[in-house]
Parts: C-alpha cells; sequence; structure tokens
C-alpha cells in the first residue's frame, strides 16, 4: 500500500508517477534489485580510446596549480566557496528525459564497452518506481524536450546541436542528472576535454582514481538534500573497472566523496564524487543539477539500495520536491564532536587548563579514567566534573581486554567500577566507556551491555557509516547501550610520523572532512597531552571556528541524544489541504536538545510555515537551516501523533541570494 500523499495524482502539482519515488524510502525495507547485465570494460587493443592519456594527470596538476597559487590546497576541506543558488518556480508537467545518445553508443562500442549499459541502468530504475519517462535519441528531441529532468548516462559524446539545446534546456529552468563523463568528445570523435563539463554541469574534472587504486568507496555526506537517505560516512563499495573509472570533481558543493575503506585523509587529493548545484539562468529561472561521477557499470556489482537510494533522492531535489528526514544532530548543528581523553596515568592540573581551553570554545569532553589510577586523581576529577565535563571508565589498568575469559573480563569491570567509586568519585551506573588501546573483543561488548553501560567507543569497523549505532537494536530504546564509532586518528597519532605540524593540520583537514559530512568524531587523546601549547591553540583555534554548526559535548550527552532521537519518525502524507507532516512521539524528548526534522524546500530560499488541522494541537517553531532546506524543531512534546500542514512561501527580496 502507498503512502496517501503517494496515491493523490496532484499532490502539489507534481505528476502523479514521479511521486511513486517517495514509496520506498530505499533504507527502509524496499527489497534490493541487481540492475544491468556483465559489465563491459575497454578492451586491449579496442580501435578507440574514451580519454587520452594522461589528461587526468594534466587536469589534476592543472587544478593543484590554479588552486596553489590562490593560496588554496587540493583538500576537501579548504575548497572554495561559491555563489549560492536563487529561487525557481517549478514549470507545470515536469518529467523525465533520459537521453540515449546513438553517437555516445558507436563511439564506445569502438572502445570494447557496452554503451547500452548506460541507458538500460536508467530504464530498469525508472520503470521499477513507475517514474514516467521518454526516451529520446536526438538533437531534434532535445531542442522540443519540455521542462523536467534530463538525465545523462556516461554522454561521451556530443555534438554541438545536441550541447545548445542542453543548454537552452537548462536556460529555460530544467535540471539535470548526469553521470561520469558527458561532451568530451565531437560527434566526429574529435577530443574536446571537459569543457562542457564546466559550462553546463558545473564541474571540474581533475583526475579519476586510477593512481590510488583503493579509492574505490563512495563516502557519503549525511543530511544531504540529495543523499539524505544515507547516515553520514557510509561506505559504498564501487568496482574499478579499467577505463571506466570513478571521477575526482570539484565544485560548489557536494553529496560524496571517493575514498579508501578507512576514509583516509590526503591533503593532495581532490575527493569530489557527486556534486550539487543550483544556479540563475539567463531567463530569470533557475535551474539544478546532480553530478554522479561514476559510470553506470559501476551500478553493477554495487550495492543497488544504496546506489538507487542515491538516485531517488537525487530526481526528489531535481524536481523540487519537497522531502522529510529528521536531522542527525541537536538544532542548530550540522554534526558531533567528543573529545575522548584518555587517562592512562593520573589527571594532573595540567589537564585542568586543557579543559578550560575546550570550555572556551563551547565544549566539554569525556575523561575516561583507570581504576589504577584514580586515588591519585580524584580531586582533579571532581573539579572537571563539577566544570560540566563527563568522567567515564578506562579499564581497571592499563591492559588489553581483547582475548581475555569472560570470567576475566567480567572481574575487572566490576573491580574498575569498585575501585573508583571507593576513591569517592560519584560515577553513573550508566557511564560511558572505553578500552585502553582499543584492545577489546565481543565478549567485552556483551558484557558492557549485559552491565548496562551508556556507551562505549568502538574502531570504524563497527558500522559502515559515521554516526553512533545501537548495539542492539530493538523497540524500547530507553536503556540502549550505544556504540561511537572512532573514524579518524586522534591528533597526536597523526603527529606520530614525520612532521608534527603536518600532522596536527592533517587531524584538523580530516576532522574538518568529518564534520561536513555531517558525521561524528571522535577525537581521541592522552590527558597531560605532548601537543605544545602552540599546538593546542592551533586546534582549539580550529574548534572555535566550528561552534556554531558542530556539537562539542560528551559521549553521554550523544549517547542519549541518539536515544531520544530514535523515539521520533517522521513523514509527508498528502490531504486536501496540502501536503500533511506526520510526526509519531514515542516517550518524552529532552528538554535541552531540539530533535530537528529537515525539509527540502521547492524553491530556494523559500519559507516553511505549519498550519495545525486542530486548534489544540501546538505549532512548533521553525527554523532555516540553508537556503534549500528549513527544519520543524520538536521541544519537549509528550508522546502522540502530530500533524501539521506544509505551507511554502515564495522567497522574499531580502531573503534571496546573489
Amino acid at each position: 500500500m502507498l503512502p496517501g500523499f503517494l496515491r493523490h495524482k496532484n499532490c502539489w502539482g507534481i505528476p502523479y508517477t514521479i511521486l511513486v519515488l517517495a514509496a520506498c524510502i530505499l533504507l527502509q525495507g524496499c527489497a534490493s534489485q541487481r540492475i544491468g547485465g556483465p559489465v563491459s570494460a575497454a578492451t586491449p587493443g579496442a580501435s578507440a580510446i574514451i580519454v587520452p592519456p594522461g589528461t587526468y594527470q594534466r587536469a589534476q596538476e592543472e587544478q593543484r596549480m590554479a588552486l596553489a597559487n590562490k593560496g588554496i590546497k587540493l583538500a576537501h576541506g579548504s575548497r572554495p566557496e561559491a555563489p549560492k543558488a536563487t529561487p525557481m518556480v517549478r514549470p507545470p508537467g515536469s518529467m523525465v528525459w533520459l537521453f540515449a545518445s546513438a553517437s555516445t553508443q558507436d563511439y564506445l562500442q569502438k572502445t570494447g564497452v557496452d554503451a547500452s549499459v548506460n541507458t538500460g541502468v536508467w530504464e530498469r530504475f525508472l520503470r521499477k518506481y513507475k517514474i514516467p519517462f521518454t526516451r529520446i535519441t536526438n538533437a531534434q528531441s532535445l531542442e522540443q524536450m519540455g521542462s523536467g529532468v534530463l538525465i545523462l548516462p556516461s554522454t561521451v559524446v556530443l555534438s554541438d546541436r545536441e550541447e545548445m539545446a542542453i543548454a537552452g534546456f537548462r536556460a529555460k529552468g530544467g535540471s539535470i542528472l548526469a553521470t561520469w563523463l558527458n561532451g568530451v568528445r565531437k560527434d566526429s570523435g574529435e577530443w574536446l576535454g571537459f569543457d562542457f563539463m564546466e559550462k553546463q554541469l558545473g564541474v571540474k574534472v581533475a583526475g579519476n582514481t586510477e593512481a590510488d587504486a583503493e579509492d574505490n568507496f563512495m563516502i557519503v555526506h549525511g543530511d544531504n538534500p540529495v543523499a539524505h537517505d544515507l547516515p553520514a560516512g557510509t561506505r559504498i563499495w564501487l568496482d574499478s573497472i579499467k577505463d571506466l573509472l570513478p571521477l575526482r570533481l570539484v565544485a560548489p558543493h557536494y553529496a560524496a566523496d571517493i575514498m579508501d575503506w578507512s576514509r583516509t585523509f590526503t591533503p593532495t587529493k581532490v575527493t569530489g564524487l557527486i556534486t550539487l548545484d543550483e544556479r540563475p539562468e539567463v531567463s530569470g529561472k533557475t535551474s539544478r543539477a546532480v553530478v554522479l561521477g561514476y559510470p553506470e557499470q559501476a551500478w553493477l556489482a554495487a550495492d543497488p539500495k544504496a546506489l538507487e537510494a542515491i538516485a531517488y533522492n537525487a530526481l526528489n531535489w531535481l524536481f523540487r520536491q519537497p522531502q522529510v528526514y529528521i536531522a542527525a544532530w541537536p538544532h542548530p548543528y550540522h554534526a558531533g564532536f567528543v573529545m575522548a581523553v584518555e587517562a592512562a596515568e593520573e589527571v594532573a592540573d595540567v589537564d585542568l587548563d586543557f579543559a578550560k581551553k575546550l570550555e572556551d570554545v563551547g565544549g566539554h569532553a569525556t575523561y575516561y579514567v583507570m581504576g589504577e589510577n584514580i586515588a591519585k586523581s580524584a580531586s582533579i576529577v571532581r573539579k572537571l566534573q563539577a566544570r560540566g565535563h563527563e568522567i567515564g571508565y578506562y579499564g581497571d589498568k592499563f591492559d588489553e581486554f581483547k582475548g581475555q575469559s569472560a570470567a576475566t573480563q567480567g572481574k575487572r569491570l566490576d573491580s574498575m567500577r569498585k575501585t573508583i567509586a571507593d576513591a569517592g568519585v560519584k560515577i553513573p551506573e550508566r557511564a560511558s566507556f572505553a578500552a585502553p588501546m582499543e584492545a577489546y573483543d565481543k565478549l567485552t561488548e556483551q558484557l558492557l551491555q549485559e552491565r548496562g553501560f551508556d556507551n562505549y567507543i568502538a574502531f570504524m569497523d563497527v558500522s559502515d557509516g559515521r554516526l553512533p549505532v545501537f548495539a542492539q537494536p530493538g523497540p524500547d530504546m530507553r536503556k540502549a547501550t550505544v556504540i561511537l564509532p572512532r573514524t579518524q586518528l586522534g591528533p597526536e597519532e597523526s603527529m606520530a610520523e614525520g612532521d608534527a605540524d603536518e600532522g596536527l593540520q592533517n587531524f584538523l583537514d580530516e576532522l574538518d572532512l568529518s564534520l561536513r559530512m555531517g558525521g561524528l568524531a571522535v577525537a581521541r587523546i592522552p590527558a597531560q597531552t605532548i601537543l605544545t601549547a602552540e599546538q593546542r591553540d592551533k586546534m582549539f583555534a580550529y574548534l572555535q571556528t566550528q561552534r556554531a554548526k558542530t556539537w562539542m559535548v560528551p559521549s553521554n550527552q550523544v549517547a542519549q541524544w541518539w536515544r531520544d532521537r530514535a523515539r521520533i519518525t517522521a513523514r509527508l502524507e498528502s490531504s486536501d489541504k496540502g501536503p500533511l507532516l506526520k510526526v509519531s512521539v514515542v516517550g518524552a524528548l529532552s528538554p535541552k536538545d531540539s530533535v530537528a526534522i529537515w525539509i527540502n524546500l521547492p524553491q530556494a530560499g523559500g519559507r516553511l510555515r505549519l498550519e495545525s488541522p486542530q486548534s489544540d494541537n501546538p505549532l512548533p517553531p521553525v527554523a532555516p537551516v540553508d537556503d534549500w532546506r528549513a527544519a520543524v524543531l520538536l521541544q519537549e512534546l509528550v508522546p502522540g501523533e502530530y500533524d501539521w500542514y506544509l505551507r511554502f512561501d515564495e522567497p522574499v527580496a531580502a531573503n534571496k541570494v546573489p
């Protein structure tokens, strides 16, 4: 059974069949389906090539030099800002146009690539979700397109007339979903370079992954307009096919990066893989574009649910559909940060100074203390508690839990708790835990859950994302143990090899990337750190810049937030009075932290209002997120069901962006 708003054929003036996109939030139970057929890669000795040798290397070097001349490194965290989008009204009757370029198919056939895969993937996807589309094959059809979304599936070859038709389509307010290389060769086969992609798709190609064989994981940005059905930092494996490798893209806005499994940050690499943007046109309208930097052949071996989810989100955004999703972090924050201070030795006065610097930038830490040192540390630990920092457990002694019997591990956990309590340090029964040297195993995890620990830090293999996860998901999350994945090195670990200052900068750049993705960053640092005063100041100066958009709190607050968030569900339905937001609340919310429901706006710079069907139904506040989204803030709602009509107002002149 489809949700009500999908059964309404004129909901918001959008064709019924495009709304079927929302019928399957793809990560919530839709059956996965393998799409396409066997992969055909370029074969040795083929009579043509797609990209001339050395082109990607030159493109990457040119991009590096261009940014270096401006004092900008090719690091994701330091990419330049771009002009913001201006609003547009979606024309009626929009639909999907799928361009099956005959000249592209002919040219790729000469290289040994089966180009029918390009359009076949999209045809199967569109039919699977009952999305209406028209398959077009020539310049005349491109010139006659109405409004809507044009899909360019790895359209390597474009004639001058086809390029002009696509430019005209965008000028009228049409939007584009493009994959991999587009318009890099003329219909004569002549190499043109990436000019079409830069002018019409808004991206610069800075290379591919040929020199980095391990960079074959898409890493998704969470709470993103075109990737919000996947958690922040989700890694998706992409097949490495010779001559069909993922691109490295530079653009104003990103929805995913291309990296290795561990998300290793390298400052000299461009990592952009999926881009999105909106631009004003001479007609006075605006046009949106999404570029997926991988070819359709990558779909054939990857997780189809994940790649279809991205395609689903992208099409909805391009069609300016309002979509709702619960933000990963309390309003107004876009990411989370935990400073995990591990006290393998005693906690001393110097740690109070470090804590004060963190407080000055708006944060508090979790100090993980060890049982065998607590007697010497108790007075300082109590001072840290009084200043709002959490005290968590770091074991009874600096020794591995991994590999020990359940009886030994259990005895050590009990001894740890008793020793710290006997020293006069009051830690809640449900407290945070980190294993010394991260040396734990399945038995450790089981014992932590059985003994009711609030949360624990784990290695990045515990999840494919960069967000907290529940140790044992279930219907009642009020006392669930939360796992905090540590997905990057701490500052001292980053400085352990090579130049210390470069190592610290790498830590900060990698942290910046994690926060841009909307993930949780757990920074592990020892008490009485060896960072110099200058290095500490540099780290805290960066955190100060993140104060407005990053939630810097102890581990237990992150865990409690995650349990609160799990009690909220939100969906859209239709009614005679317009789109209806339906929210379910199970259990009381935390009184301090607002759960935000983010809503994609049909028009950039527009405004969202709520209307209540019942006079006694409270209206929650609405706040802006960015040009493309607004947030409905749930504050201290009692358990129950809540309904609000969504009203989208035109942007006012003062809110329009240049």
